[in-house]
This record gives structure tokens, C-alpha cells and sequence, in this order.
């Protein structure tokens, strides 16, 4: 689609003789006429939010009355429309826009209402094709709950086509030339008020004491702010506020103050006191707390002292300010009246240089409220990028609280990465989060927030770390490096295996998994990284595709007079370099000097350092294995409980089958002759010796007087073949027994695979020492 900046400038200049007179001038008192050009106030762009949309909204300021066109005589009012564009498709209001004419008194609601029908809702322009799945290119939202969203949406290009039709482009231009994508960009709309009185001079003052936009506008506009005095002061501009940071990229440190305002900051101290008891109800304006601080302006005022020196200065032995508080308490009404006032610095560090963003991640207050985004959003990005007087980044003081509140510092690190990714800086932030915050080093140790990770075991936050771009080769003062750490290494393995593969469901549980993640939200910050930093070093060639031109103003400076060699100036630099060409030398010659003296301690140093790498890499190693380790000592001992209670089992059945005690149930010096049991045989005594002999050499027993005399009674044979049957019978049971071995067997490995936890197939290999185990408790 063509640019529209330029489309109805002809045409627009055709209703002038209609504007003039009638809207967007005003005229003296009681005289309209179209050969009038007073001033006029411009049509405003702004953001909005209604029903969860995001909303570009234009205010027009129209003057109309009973006969504005007519000429004279007639009391004339001023009136607003309101005109929507939405940024999620570029639709447009157009029930909205030609409001103008009906205020205009150019045509009526009817007339639009009819032109709707005929041109919109009718319009095969507008109706969907034959498919089923078509929808109309417009949207009748005339009975929206919402009052602000009533009317009939068109797409953009439809929207410009009917405004340059009905000669209302150039009122409507600034609307359609604005970039949806600057929504965060420019200021938010207190309120939408269509056809409606000018507001009244209080209720300006009260617009004007509305929440600030942080955020520049795209077209740099000072803003104004009054305070309680009637003074116009210029709001808030955090971007001046961060650039003016002479102790950048580190926190301001805290003020210092002049005995001879003691009496005066002891009685701020007293005023914050009372501030921070009536904070607890969360219900101070920003005008309650000016108003308390008044009497001490005033004061700061007549002593020629900037309200800051004497308010910002802190409050405990540990240098925090009342913003420390505030952010600690996590209450963005007073942290934000504080910033607004002037009475803190948002970059302001205490004495180990801690920002207010640092004081609020290190509780759960503002995860608790919920608030952390719109206080990130509001105040505390700037400390994003500062560092405390070790050179620790916030991602330092999240990775050392995951340690205790893991759960903490994943919300907090997500909130943060969301806004990073979200935000319209979004290559700017990406850049310097992962150029210069990600890999800093702490200056005591030398580590990075990867070191932290790595040697605590949190594969999650070394991830996200790893996908800022996080060097995993960096070593620290000790020279160990991230990738020392086993954790590292296996995190850096299943990355690896993900981004082969990173759109494969299966690829992306393994990662979770591998990851430790315990939620859905784990999953989507892994994905919502990933893919923002991919795009954002894809976008890295074209990084000037999408900027903005800065509409700075722009202070002209007279020329220098040139200078010639002869000159004075000329003279006094050659001068200046040749004492700077002398100090050079000299601290050349001291330099040599200081690394001959340094050398032997350096040598000493690095073998203190190489000893102690080798000690931190030992230690991160082993305290894997002995996390393994105490998981294998737990099962040992339930499993030693377990054999000591079969032992007691196997006991009390002994007792109880042999009906013997404990002496006769095992005696160790009982030895007993194995060969002599081998040739005794249990019947020889029943053994008939002339019928045995012949039957043993295969012979047939004849029945003589002899061996008939040498036969036992008949009733000592029928008892002797009783028994004999019934041992025969034994013997088939058990014969039978023995041959249902494997399934007997299969029942004894259960019970001892449920007894000592092991698994059924490996209690085979542990029956020896398990028996050894028994015998040693007996």
C-alpha cells in the first residue's frame, strides 16, 4: 500500500473556507467568520487501553455552534472528538471519524447512518467472498459495553479513502501517520471525552498532576507538570535522568551531607517516618506527599539548597534512601511520588552500591502484589543496566537468591526478560544485556552470573544465560571457567540437541526435562528467549531498518574563528604535547620498574590461583557425586532395616518348626563327619541279608525253611511296608515340589525383591552378600 503521508494534502486545502470560522479556530467573542485564522489548538495523539486493547486515540478539538458557518450573533462551543485506530489490525473508527461532520453540523446522524448502510454494510467491497471461513472487512461494534470502542471499524486504507472523500484528511492525518509500533512510545490517555464542555481550570490542574509516561514521545515534546505552588515545572524525563549518571554504568553513591542541615534532614526524616505509616494503606497521592514535603521545600528554597540534597540523602548506617523502602515494600504509589517530586534518584545505590531494583528482588513483596512489572516498567529499568561497587549486575543477585527461593528468582528474572524482549528498545536493551551485563564479573572473585549457576546447579537459570549469549570459556580470578562445571556442560548439551531441533515437540520436553522445568511458564520464557534473541541477531545487518528519526531540537552554535600555526592556541599545544610526550616516557620507565618488583609476587600468585581452581573444580564435581551418593546411602540403609527384619523372621521360624532354643537352633562347634553320613545307610537295619544279596546279583529269592525262619513277624512287615509307602509317597510329593521349583522360586525372589527394594532381576547377584548380611547379624 502506498505511503498516506501525502494523500489528501490537495483536497484538504478545499475545506479551509469551511474550518475557518467553524472548528479547530477560535474566533473572537461573538464573531465567526470563515476570514478568521486565530489560533488553534492541534490535533493530540495518544495511546490507550480499553476493554484489554491497545488503542491509538486522536483528539480533535472542534468549535461548532447553532449556525457557526453562518457568521455572527452566535455563541459558539468547543467540543472534542475522539478517533480510535487499533493497533492489532490498523482499523479504523470510522463511525467516530465522521463524528467531525456531524458536530460540524455538516451533515446529521441519519445522513451517516444512512451512508453506513449503503456504502459499508452493503458494499460487496466490504462482504466476504463465497468461502465459508470469510469475514466482512469490517467490524459493528455499536453495542460495545465499552462506550469508547461503539461504532463501525473499517481497515486503513478504506479509513484514508472515505477521509479524503469527505474532505477531513488533514484532521485526521496525524492519526493515520503515526507507527502502531511507537504505542509505548506515546503518552497515555487520563481520559477519552467525545462532544463534551472544555474541562473546567481545576480539572486542567488535575490532568495536568496525572500519572507521567516515562517514555519520550516520538516528537520529543516538552512536558509540563504543576506543582502545588502553581509552578510549571517540565515532568520527568528518564532517559536525561539515566545520561546524567556521572557514575555510570555503577549506581550514584549516597549523599553526603553539611552539618549546618542536620536540623532540617532530621526533620525530613521525621516527615518520611510518617509517610512510610500512612504507605501501609497504599493509598498516598502524589499530591498528599508534596504536600507533606511542602513546608521543607520552602525551607530548601530560602536557603538556596536543591530539595534533593536534603531528601535523597539516606536513612540507615547502610546508606538506603526512603526509594530503597519504598521498592522493598514494593509501594509503587510512593516510589513513583518520590521519583516524580524529585525528592529520590531512581540510579541512586547505597553504601555497596545497591540499586532500588536490587532492594526489590531480594524480597517477595512486589511478586506477592503482583506489581513488579508496572514498577519495572515505570522506574526501575534504568538500574537494569548498573552495576554495585563489585561490578554486580542484578542477574548476580538473582542467581545468589535462587540458591534459597528458587521460585522468586525465576518470576523475577522472567518479568524482567519479558519487559526486555516487549519493550520498543528491544535490540538496544537485547544489546547491552547481553554485550555488557550478561558477562560481567564481580571484582572480588572475578565471576559471572554463569560461574553462580554453574557451581549451584541451576541448569534452568544457566540456560536462559546461556541463550543472552553468556561465554561459558570466561574464566575467573581462580581461572575456572563455566564450563568447568559439570552442570554447564550438560546444559550446554541438551541446548545443543534442542536448537538441531527446536520446533519438535519431543526435542523441546527433553530439553524441559533436562532442564529441570517444573511449570508451563518455565516452558514458555525458554521459547520466548530463544526466539527473541534469535530474531534479535538476525535483525543485527539491518539494525537501521525501523528506527526513528530523533526530533531533538537543535541549539545552532556560531562557528570558531579558525586557527592558524602562528597563533597562541597553536603555540600552547605544541607545548602541551611536548609535556605530555615527557610524562609518557616517565611512566614508561616506572612501569618497567613496578613489573620487576611485581614479578615474583605474580608467580606466587599464580600458583595460589592454579591450586585453588583446581580445588573449586574438585568441589563442583563432588558435590554431584555426593548428591548421588547420599541418595545410594539412604537406600543401603533401608535396605540393611530390611535384612535385619528377615533375619528376626528367619529366627522365630526356627523356634517355632524345630521347637528347640537358641543354642540347639545353631551351634558353631558342632562338626559334624560329611564322609562318614555319605556311606551310612538309613534302612540297612530293615535290610533281610539272604533275600537283599540275591535280589542285588539279579537273582531269583526261592522260599526255604531257612530264609522263611530268618523273616520278622508278618505284623513287623506289614508296619515296615506301611512306612515304606508312606516315604514312598513323601518322596512323590516333594518329587513333585521340585519339579514346581521355578515357580517357587519366582515367589522367593518377589518377596525378597519387596523386601529389599531391589529389582526382581538382580536378586540373584545379591543373594551372597545379602546372606553374608544375615549371618553377620546372627
Amino acid at each position: 500500500m502506498d505511503s498516506p503521508q501525502h494523500i489528501g494534502d490537495t483536497t484538504a486545502n478545499s475545506i479551509s473556507s469551511q474550518l475557518y470560522g467553524t472548528h479547530l479556530h477560535r474566533t473572537t467573542p461573538g464573531v465567526a467568520t470563515a476570514s478568521a485564522v486565530p489560533k488553534h489548538a492541534p490535533p493530540k495523539v495518544c495511546s490507550a487501553v480499553y476493554s484489554g486493547q491497545k488503542f491509538l486515540q486522536l483528539t480533535v478539538p472542534l468549535v461548532a455552534g447553532d449556525s457557526a458557518r453562518k457568521g455572527n450573533g452566535h455563541t459558539l462551543s468547543q467540543s472534542s472528538v475522539m478517533v480510535l485506530r487499533r493497533v492489532q489490525d490498523s482499523y479504523v473508527n470510522v463511525s467516530q471519524m465522521l463524528q467531525i461532520l456531524v458536530v460540524l453540523e455538516h451533515y446529521t446522524a441519519d445522513q451517516l447512518g444512512a451512508f453506513f448502510r449503503n456504502e459499508i454494510t452493503s458494499n460487496t467491497q466490504y462482504l466476504p467472498e463465497s468461502s465459508a471461513n470469510s469475514l466482512p472487512l469490517f467490524n459493528d461494534f455499536s453495542s460495545h459495553e465499552v462506550h469508547q470502542i461503539r461504532g463501525l471499524w473499517i481497515p486503513f486504507d478504506k479509513a484514508i479513502s472515505i477521509a479524503v472523500k469527505f474532505d477531513i484528511y488533514k484532521l485526521i492525518k496525524p492519526l493515520f501517520l503515526v507507527d502502531v509500533h511507537d504505542f509505548d512510545k506515546l503518552p497515555k490517555s487520563d481520559s477519552s471525552v467525545v462532544a463534551v464542555s472544555p474541562p473546567s481550570p481545576s480539572k486542567r490542574v488535575l490532568a495536568d498532576q496525572g500519572p507521567d509516561s516515562f517514555a519520550d514521545s516520538p516528537t520529543k515534546k516538552r512536558k509540563t507538570t504543576t506543582n502545588i505552588n502553581g509552578v510549571q515545572a517540565p515532568k520527568l524525563n528518564f532517559n536525561i535522568l539515566v545520561s546524567s549518571n556521572t557514575n555510570y554504568p555503577y549506581t550514584l553513591p549516597p549523599l553526603s551531607f553539611d552539618d549546618k542541615h542536620r536540623g532540617l534532614i532530621a526533620e525530613a526524616k521525621l516527615v518520611l517516618n510518617e509517610i512510610f505509616k500512612d504507605a501501609e494503606k497504599d493509598n498516598l497521592s502524589s499530591e498528599d506527599v508534596e504536600s507533606r514535603f511542602h513546608t521543607i521545600f520552602e525551607k530548601c528554597k530560602a536557603q538556596g539548597v536543591p530539595p534533593s540534597t536534603i531528601l535523597d540523602v539516606h536513612l540507615d548506617n547502610r546508606g538506603k534512601t526512603a526509594l530503597h523502602y519504598a521498592a522493598t515494600l514494593a509501594n509503587e504509589k510512593l516510589a513513583r511520588s518520590l521519583i516524580q517530586l524529585k525528592i529520590c534518584s531512581p540510579v541512586r545505590g547505597d553504601n555497596k552500591g545497591e540499586s532500588p531494583l536490587t532492594a526489590t528482588i531480594q524480597v517477595t513483596n512486589a511478586m506477592q502484589k503482583g506489581n513488579f512489572p508496572d514498577m519495572l516498567d515505570a522506574w526501575l529499568w534504568p538500574n537494569l543496566w548498573l552495576f554495585d561497587n563489585k561490578n554486580q549486575s542484578f542477574l548476580h543477585y538473582l542467581i545468589q537468591g535462587a540458591s534459597k527461593n528458587p521460585k522468586s528468582s525465576k518470576f523475577y528474572l522472567g518479568k524482567i526478560l519479558e519487559w526486555v524482549i516487549a519493550s520498543p528498545q528491544k535490540k538496544q536493551h537485547l544489546d547491552t544485556l547481553c554485550n555488557k551485563v550478561v558477562n560481567a564479573q564481580e571484582t572480588q572473585r572475578g565471576n559471572t552470573a554463569l560461574h553462580l549457576a554453574g557451581e549451584n546447579g541451576l541448569k534452568w537459570f544457566v540456560f536462559l544465560l546461556l541463550e543472552l549469549d553468556a561465554d561459558v570459556t570466561l574464566a575467573n580470578n581462580m581461572g575456572v571457567r563455566p564450563n568447568s562445571f559439570d552442570c554447564v556442560n550438560q546444559v550446554v548439551d541438551a541446548r545443543k540437541a534442542f536448537k538441531n531441533n527446536p520446533t519438535s515437540p519431543a526435542t523441546t520436553a527433553a530439553l524441559l526435562e533436562a532442564l529441570e522445568a517444573d511449570d508451563d511458564i518455565d516452558d514458555y520464557l525458554v521459547s520466548l528467549v530463544h526466539t527473541g534473541v534469535e530474531f534479535w541477531k538476525k535483525s543485527i545487518p539491518f539494525s537501521h531498518v525501523g528506527e526513528l528519526e530523533e526530533q531533538d531540537d537543535v541549539v545552532s552554535k556560531p562557528n570558531d574563528k579558525e586557527l592558524t600555526p602562528t597563533s597562541e592556541v597553536s603555540s600552547s599545544s605544541l607545548l602541551s604535547n611536548k609535556i605530555f610526550k615527557s610524562i609518557q616516557d616517565l611512566l614508561s620507565n616506572t612501569n618497567e620498574e613496578y613489573e620487576k618488583v611485581i614479578h615474583s609476587k605474580k608467580a606466587e600468585i599464580n600458583n595460589l590461583n592454579r591450586e585453588l581452581r583446581d580445588a573449586t573444580i574438585v568441589t563442583a564435581n563432588n558435590r554431584l557425586i555426593a548428591k548421588n551418593i547420599a541418595s545410594k546411602m539412604t537406600q543401603v540403609d533401608t535396605m540393611k532395616l530390611q535384612m535385619m527384619n528377615l533375619n528376626d523372621k528367619m529366627q522365630m521360624l526356627k523356634r517355632e518348626l524345630g521347637n528347640v532354643g537358641d543354642e540347639d537352633a545353631f551351634n558353631p562347634e558342632w562338626e559334624v563327619d560329611t564322609a562318614s553320613l555319605e556311606k551310612y545307610d538309613a534302612d540297612e537295619p530293615f535290610i533281610i541279608k539272604g533275600i537283599y544279596d540275591k535280589l542285588v546279583k539279579g537273582e531269583e529269592a526261592q522260599p526255604t525253611p531257612d530264609l522263611i525262619q530268618s523273616l520278622p513277624p508278618s505284623e513287623v512287615l506289614r508296619a515296615r511296608l506301611r512306612a515304606y509307602e508312606e516315604v514312598n509317597s513323601n518322596l512323590e510329593k516333594e518329587l513333585e515340589n521340585l519339579v514346581d521349583y521355578g515357580e517357587l522360586t519366582a515367589q522367593f525372589k518377589k518377596v525378597v525383591s519387596s523386601c529389599t527394594g531391589v529389582d526382581i532381576n538382580e536378586v540373584d547377584e545379591l543373594l551372597d552378600g545379602l546372606l553374608e548380611a544375615v549371618e553377620g547379624q546372627q
